[in-house]
């Protein structure tokens, strides 16, 4: 049985994308497999995108999105650590810390935990 997070916002970016409607949730109990295309780039797209993309207030950045997963893939690899998932530059500045844009995914939610467990799984594409 597949598995599916939304939430929020991310909702209708989720539907949008192919996946389930807004009133689907569900979180993910690291029991699937996660992909970046499928469960992380959803929630990564309609938070951090209207900023971390060219000519937008974090353009500057090392953290850029173009709209497209495959070709997103290998920048958010750079803030990826699977030999230490819990470590990851993306959990920390998802959750606040060294993020000028502030808290986007609280440690412990939902969706944090999505980012998590698809880094414990090998970051798969």
């Amino acid at each position: 049985m597949s598995r599916w997070l939304v939430a929020g916002a991310c909702g209708a970016a989720l539907a949008d994308a192919g996946g389930p409607p807004a009133g689907d949730a569900a979180t993910t109990d690291g029991g699937a497999t996660l992909s970046f295309a499928t469960n992380v780039y959803p929630l990564l797209v309609p938070t951090c995108q209207m900023c971390h993309a060219a000519g937008q207030e974090a353009g500057n950045t090392q953290l850029l999105f173009t709209g497209t997963a495959a070709v997103d893939y290998p920048t958010v690899l750079m803030f990826v650590d699977t030999s230490a998932p819990a470590g990851s530059r993306m959990l920390a500045k998802m959750s606040g810390n060294g993020h000028q844009g502030g808290t986007v995914y609280a440690a412990g939610s939902p969706e944090y935990l999505t980012v998590l467990h698809w880094i414990q799984q090998g970051a798969l594409p």
